[in-house]
């Protein structure tokens, strides 16, 4: 499944490309060490003027998230998510959204308060039960979800600008063209088929091949920038604070709640964040005067910890330029669900630096042994190709389902059964092999059959409509080269 959703990725990514933003499903929710939700006034990266927040981040994720759990009938965990790497791509789809938002600015495309409102008022999650949007709904499941109106229609607005700026992309399709991808399509081949087996005992690790495979690839295995740290934290207090003093804080600073359109949202619609950010006002004084304290040793620390660039709910710019035995001063914070202030003193810094054979061995030890276990395979099914007699499993074409009938779960499953005939159609060989995690199928093609004009007719204006999706991917993939030359990138986010 994994090694599936690595090769691809790139193209998975192009089908959620320009997505309805909801909160239906995983859009706006943690999943275990995914959780991009502690601080959500941080950028994860910088594309241009463009900012990629952790909220962004922490949607685009879980969009994602969801297509690959479909897709493997509800069997994706958050560990094969993490090995696949989602979280690297969800950040990088949104770094090219960025790209195509700031070339769409450029051109001169703008989004109208009328166009987001009109998104807003048909979605039908902020519906009331006679189908009319309730701003009451909307601001109450916004703040459900800890996200600002101001955020939510800014993503509104940008799934609307990449809505008009994919018109550039769409090319005329050409007759003869709608031939050719037909033909790539229909042609079916008659195929035998035997499954070859990965051997099952132990590989033999040989140490000096072992660290000659990490020496070619040590500058992949490096230690993270860490930080020793001495914390206190002091929580915000939870009891309900006092409505009048509430709304005189608001009066004082209604200019920071806003909505996408700049303007001022009411008392009401703001309560949520004002009942956060006046406890935080409140606690301020407080948290000063501890910061004093510790610094002259009057007051202890409550834990050490050790932080790496991957911790980005802490000041980690800060850190970076820090001395051994600097004060950090209060600062925002999330613990154990509580929201307030952490004071923290740098004891220790760590730079980054390639591990050691010693260091890395553990983790280059399961790529080694995949590497051996692959070359085994192949050695084992180039010389079964010798004898090779196959069981006839009929015509398929590239697009053909798994019929059990003809190929049993033991040979393949559906997903190994696609790759399969990717695999065969894209080779130009009558008998060769196609290599899985632990297996090889062996394939000989026995006849083919061209292409029908009723098979084309039946599906020209599919084809119509997947080679024009083609040539809009082709045409984005290049602009996107280019853009990535002209704006600079900056990546804050490390990953997990």
């Amino acid at each position: 499944m994994i090694t599936w959703m690595q090769r691809h990725k790139k193209w998975l990514v192009v089908t959620i490309w320009i997505s309805v933003i909801a909160f239906v499903g995983a859009g706006f929710v943690g999943w275990g060490d995914y959780d991009f939700n502690i601080n959500r006034s941080s950028s994860v990266a910088k594309v241009g003027d463009e900012k990629i927040s952790i909220i962004q981040l922490n949607q685009r994720y879980g969009q994602i998230f969801s297509y690959y759990n479909e897709i493997s009938n509800g069997t994706l965990t958050e560990q094969k998510a993490k090995e696949s790497g989602l979280d690297a791509l969800a950040l990088q789809s949104l770094i090219e959204d960025k790209l195509l938002i700031s070339f769409a600015k450029r051109l001169g495309l703008s989004v109208s308060e009328d166009e987001i409102l009109r998104v807003l008022i048909n979605d039908k999650q902020f519906l009331d039960s006679n189908g009319l949007f309730d701003k009451n709904i909307y601001y109450n499941t916004l703040a459900q979800n800890d996200i600002k109106a101001s955020q939510y229609e800014e993503m509104v607005s940008d799934n609307i600008l990449l809505d008009k700026l994919s018109l550039i992309f769409s090319l005329p399709v050409k007759e003869n063209e709608i031939e050719m991808l037909a033909s790539s399509f229909f042609m079916q081949d008659v195929l035998s088929v035997e499954l070859l087996k990965a051997d099952t005992v132990d590989i033999k690790v040989d140490e000096s091949e072992l660290e000659k495979f990490w020496q070619e690839r040590k500058n992949d295995y490096k230690t993270q920038v860490s930080y020793e740290l001495s914390t206190y934290f002091m929580p915000i207090n939870d009891s309900k604070l006092d409505e009048a003093s509430l709304k005189q804080f608001y009066e004082t600073n209604k200019h920071n709640y806003k909505d996408f359109t700049g303007k001022i949202i009411s008392f009401d619609d703001a309560k949520n964040e004002l009942n956060k950010d006046y406890a935080l006002e409140l606690l301020k004084s407080e948290a000063n005067s501890k910061y004093i304290a510790l610094d002259k040793g009057e007051e202890k620390f409550q834990d050490d910890v050790n932080v790496s660039e991957l911790d980005i709910f802490y000041p980690l710019q800060t850190l970076e330029k820090a001395k051994i035995g600097a004060m950090i001063r209060p600062f925002k914070f999330e613990k154990d669900s509580k929201l307030g202030y952490m004071i923290a003193r740098l004891n220790k810094k760590e730079s980054v630096r390639v591990k050691t054979f010693a260091e890395a061995r553990n983790d280059v030890l399961p790529l080694y042994k995949d590497m051996k276990k692959k070359i085994l395979l192949e050695e084992k099914a180039k010389k079964a190709l010798e004898n090779f007699k196959g069981k006839n499993i009929g015509s398929v074409s590239r697009d053909s389902l798994r019929d059990s009938s003809r190929v049993s779960d033991n040979l393949m499953n559906d997903t190994e059964f696609s790759l399969f005939l990717m695999n065969v159609f894209n080779q130009d060989k009558k008998k060769s092999f196609v290599l899985l995690d632990d297996k090889a199928i062996l394939y000989e093609i026995s006849d083919q059959i061209l292409l029908s004009n009723s098979k084309l007719e039946q599906y020209k204006d599919n084809l119509r409509a997947n080679l024009a999706s083609i040539k809009a991917s082709q045409l984005r993939k290049a602009l996107l080269k280019n853009l990535e030359k002209e704006y600079e990138i900056e990546i804050y986010y490390k990953g997990n």
